[in-house]
């Protein structure tokens, strides 16, 4: 695969990572690839490249992964995909067409239900609670997909359409539902003169989302959490239209102007998304740039329009007397389809050099202003041992506390990122990269949960992040036959006064020790990741981490 940087675009703050895949006919030939290691994991995948005729290549690959699901415990997790590629390339036209698709299986021993109805509470007696019970959970994701690019020159205008479909569907609790997604974009790029390229392009995308309806016995066998909504099956639309004008100003200044003005039918706006870069060539083989623009996430039905409910006791006075109890609550935590978009100006400014055949530098500083984050505002009792506000009665005197999501929330953040890449010898290289990154967040004053941490705090959540980060990563080829490959990870701690923000430095060290014999051997790799760790969480209340190690086999057969 080929990561290829971008900026712009919808959901797209500082940048974004576009994953692309290599074109069949830089993969010719078989490959397959075995690896096993602790925890259980195990891993087999093949993959075909063949020549159809001169012009058109074809890929088919297959996938299988099994681990357990933590480190902590033996619960299993499975993953199987198959994808079929084909390429038809011409001096001026292509067409690329590719399908798959995918079934992933996990399970969790720990899950627990809750039967409110079968149990009722009992406000008179202090040792009342509800119980559990152990019911276990398999989740499983399964999608398929389909991705039609083509593009043809004619004269000094190149044409570019895309067209792909995603359906896929979750049991998870959290996301549960049915997904389906077509999406289609075109483009135009037209050299106006020697000095000017313009881009042209529109796009359109149709999403249908259909949530499971609310059981008619709600009550029983309730999960520890579970998203729902009012509207079992919603559609929607986004439209959008782009344009960019990149000119060569000088011989050395070159300058690229863009506007992107989108459209979301869920909450009936329209968003103008504009961009402007400068770059300054020094010299040949130093650059100086900089930049501004604008973008917005899209409206999801995650905080539009769809609840989540999580399961909570706590203890409070009883109704008939001062005795502690622990009458069963749900949190409620309701979506709002009137907020804003959440938006990013980001303005950053960099430097990149080569100061000779083996040493080079890139660095960079920004600047980012958010607006209408999403957060919770204050927390609103519904019902109190099963008597609601609007008159309703609940059974097992259940207490229900409502969170609705709002946009009122704003943030910045300023930072530097640099990375050196040095290769002092033809078999060693090393690259180098820090980044310090400072967020401060702050709301209206009236939402309690935003300005205190005992009643969510999202403030805070964005006030207390780490600021370095440090990767370095080198590759030893110390002769034809062995490599050695580590990567060393440090993320700075956390300190707070409240202990859900805390959280120690963290610093990891991956090794690959690779041998092949001659091309035509299988290629053996050691991996180890964290190497001599103990077990840590990367974030605080996660599902802790430690040393893994695995061995792989992989083998290309031209």
């Amino acid at each position: 695969m080929v990561l290829q940087g971008q900026c712009g675009g919808g959901n797209a703050t500082n940048g974004v990572i576009n994953i692309i895949t290599k074109n069949s006919n830089e993969t010719l030939g078989q490959f397959l690839e075995v690896a096993a290691g602790e925890y259980n994991y195990k891993e087999v995948s093949y993959r075909n490249g063949f020549q159809i005729n001169e012009v058109t290549t074809a890929r088919l690959s297959i996938k299988g992964v099994q681990s357990d699901y933590y480190t902590f415990n033996d619960d299993e997790w499975n993953s199987y995909n198959i994808s079929f590629r084909t390429d038809y390339v011409e001096d001026d036209r292509f067409l690329t067409f590719q399908i798959g698709g995918y079934h992933t299986k996990s399970e969790r021993s720990d899950w627990y239900r809750y039967d409110i109805l079968e149990t009722p509470f009992n406000p008179n007696d202090p040792m009342s609670v509800i119980v559990g019970y152990k019911a276990g959970l398999d989740d499983f994701s399964r999608g398929f997909y389909s991705n039609l690019n083509l593009g043809k020159t004619v004269d000094d205008t190149h044409y570019e359409a895309t067209l792909w479909i995603d359906s896929n569907s979750r049991t998870e609790p959290s996301a549960n539902g049915e997904y389906d997604t077509l999406n289609t974009d075109v483009l135009a790029i037209k050299q106006i003169n020697p000095n000017n390229e313009l881009t042209l392009g529109l796009g359109a995308r149709y999403t249908k989302i259909k949530v499971p309806e609310k059981k008619a016995d709600f009550y029983l066998g309730m999960d520890p959490y579970h998203r729902t909504s009012s509207r079992q099956t919603e559609r929607e639309q986004i439209y959008n239209v782009f344009s960019q004008l990149e000119t060569q100003l000088t011989d050395k200044f070159t300058s690229s102007l863009g506007v992107k003005v989108e459209h979301f039918t869920r909450n009936n706006t329209t968003e103008i998304q504009p961009q402007a870069r400068l770059l300054y060539r020094v010299s040949e083989k130093h650059q100086l740039w900089t930049g501004i623009g604008r973008a917005v996430v899209t409206p999801s039905a995650v905080d539009s329009s769809t609840d989540t409910y999580m399961v909570n006791w706590h203890n409070i006075t009883c109704k008939t007397d001062n005795s502690k109890c622990a009458p069963p609550a749900i949190i409620l935590t309701s979506g709002d389809i009137n907020m804003n978009n959440e938006s990013v100006v980001t303005w950053d400014t960099g430097y990149r050099g080569e100061i000779n055949n083996s040493f080079s530098i890139d660095s960079t500083i920004f600047f980012s202003k958010y607006k209408k984050l999403r957060m919770l505002s204050n927390k609103y009792q519904l019902c109190k041992y099963g008597e609601c506000i609007d008159g309703s009665i609940l059974p097992g005197q259940l207490d229900i506390y409502e969170y609705k999501l709002s946009d009122a929330l704003e943030a910045q953040s300023y930072g530097a990122e640099l990375a050196i890449y040095w290769q002092p010898t033809q078999k060693l290289n090393f690259n180098l990269s820090y980044s310090y990154i400072d967020t401060q967040a702050k709301c209206s004053p009236e939402y309690m949960s935003c300005n205190t941490y005992d009643n969510g705090g999202y403030k805070g959540l964005y006030n207390h992040q780490p600021k370095h980060y440090v990767s370095l990563q080198t590759m030893w080829t110390l002769n034809s036959q062995w490599q050695i490959d580590g990567w060393l990870k440090h993320k700075s701690s956390v300190s707070s006064p409240i202990a859900f923000y805390k959280a120690p430095a963290i610093t990891t060290m991956d090794v690959r020790v690779a041998w092949q014999y001659n091309q035509d051997w299988p290629l053996v790799e050691f991996v180890v990741d964290g190497l001599g760790s103990s077990t840590y969480e990367d974030l605080p209340n996660k599902a802790p981490l430690e040393e893994v190690a695995f061995l792989r086999f992989s083998w290309t057969k031209l």
